[in-house]
């Protein structure tokens, strides 16, 4: 695994814990939960959320990191041929 995609995989994992945190406690705090039912499906609703906006963000960063590389190669190679 080379630097960029070991850093790409450390930003997922980043994000992901965040998003999770983020979304667990929008949730817990906006949502009541009146009836057995929703003891389980509140959670996996929150599980679920909490998935689909971390693999966006996920995408998103990735695409940061590939245009900050792509940035660095071009500034790289003008140095290179001067």
């Amino acid at each position: 695994m080379n630097k960029i995609a070991a850093l790409k995989k450390t930003v997922t994992v980043v994000i992901g814990i965040g998003v999770s945190k983020i979304v667990n406690d929008i949730i817990a705090n906006n949502v009541e939960i009146d009836k057995p039912h929703q003891q389980v499906t509140v959670p996996v609703a929150s599980f679920a959320i909490g998935g689909a906006v971390a693999e966006a963000s996920s995408k998103y960063t990735d695409s940061l990191i590939d245009d900050a590389v792509d940035i660095w190669h071009k500034i790289k190679n003008r140095e290179t041929a001067e």
